[in-house]
């Protein structure tokens, strides 16, 4: 692979994310070790869910959907849902309940969103890998930094409910199957749409209110971690 693709197209759009996402946690940032750790937990996601699809037709699944994609009928939005939406989510969801959850810096609802968001980061620079070799100009640094945006979002559904659960001392695999069902649905549904000219605003405006949804609860965290250190700063 070229270098100037593996930078503009792999290496910029992750520190840009990376860095984003570290901003945004700035009251009490996760230690940089841990951000890289999950990072690299997503990358072996992204490989693991790729081999995992190959034995897919062995139980009458196509490993390529591209047939369904030209229909974009109903069996490719149930492809989209139950297979790709799924599968992915999955794969990025089983690093974060294994280890992450364990990890002892995990003390914020935020955090929830946030190493989630590092796992997709890395799901998705491997997916870059794979497809921008075969994109140029415009359309790679649009799928550069869209595709980790997207997987970072999807990502983000799960990442709250089970973080605040397992912080809460809630049931976390009922959190887990709400998280990651919402989230399976809301990646199809978008893959389904993006494959749709005629449908393609409709995955903006998908993108955009889980966006709004998100931002919604980072800044509540922060709201509520700055009122925890200022009661802590008077009671001292």
């Amino acid at each position: 692979m070229p270098l100037w693709i593996l930078f503009s197209g792999i290496l910029s759009p992750a520190i840009f994310w990376v860095a984003y996402f570290y901003f945004k946690d700035r009251l009490q940032p996760e230690p940089i070790l841990k951000i890289g750790s999950s990072y690299l937990l997503g990358i072996f996601s992204g490989v693991a869910v790729i081999h995992i699809a190959k034995f897919l037709p062995l139980i009458g699944i196509p490993e390529d959907p591209s047939l369904l994609m030209e229909s974009r009928g109903f069996l490719y939005l149930v492809y989209s849902i139950c297979v790709t939406g799924l599968m992915e989510e999955l794969f990025k969801f089983f690093p974060f309940f294994i280890i992450v959850l364990n990890f002892r810096d995990f003390d914020e609802k935020i955090d929830g969103i946030i190493y989630a968001s590092m796992i997709a980061l890395g799901f998705a620079s491997y997916e870059n890998i794979r497809h921008l070799v075969f994109l140029d100009g415009l359309e790679m640094l649009g799928r550069a930094f869209a595709s980790p945006l997207t997987h970072t979002i999807f990502s983000s559904i799960w990442g709250y409910t089970v973080g605040a659960a397992h912080l809460s001392k809630k049931p976390v695999l009922t959190a887990s199957l709400t998280g990651l069902g919402m989230a399976a649905l809301s990646h199809g549904l978008y893959n389904y749409l993006t494959a749709s000219p005629a449908l393609r605003a409709g995955s903006a405006a998908l993108i955009l209110f889980i966006w709004i949804w998100r931002i919604h609860l980072i800044e509540k965290s922060n709201r509520e971690s700055r009122e925890i250190s200022r009661a802590g700063r008077a009671g001292a």
